[in-house]
């Protein structure tokens, strides 16, 4: 992981390399429940990329994986995200409503994948 200051309103972990060891343990500190699928997303990752002679499946994976370590590092942009999925998927919110959300969650998702390095 990169050498970042961590304080009481910072990130709960430096964001790491983009390696599947380093996002691993992000994962066991920031999201231990989500191990079981970490594991098995790169277990299906590497096949794929076996049987297609691809390493697309595994920067695939990298990038996916990454992108949720910068989310959810942030615990304040993790519910951010959260909330702004629950309103664009709520069949009762209104077009402008639904609009914000969505170019919410883009906003976030895009800031994920810069700090990602991606």
């Amino acid at each position: 992981m990169t050498t970042q200051p961590i304080d009481a309103d910072g990130p709960l972990v430096p964001m790491p390399a983009l390696t599947r060891e380093a996002l691993r343990e992000a994962v066991r500190h920031i999201k231990p429940l989500n191990l079981t699928q970490f594991d098995r997303e790169l277990g299906e990752a590497f096949d794929q990329s076996v049987q297609t002679g691809s390493i697309g499946w595994m920067r695939g994976f990298l990038i996916k994986w990454a992108t949720f370590v910068a989310i959810e590092r942030w615990p304040a942009r993790a519910a951010s995200l959260r909330e702004a999925e629950r309103v664009a998927e709520d069949p009762s919110a209104d077009d402008d409503r639904v609009h914000r959300a969505q170019r919410e969650i883009a906003r976030i998702l895009g800031e994920a994948e810069r700090e990602a390095g991606l």
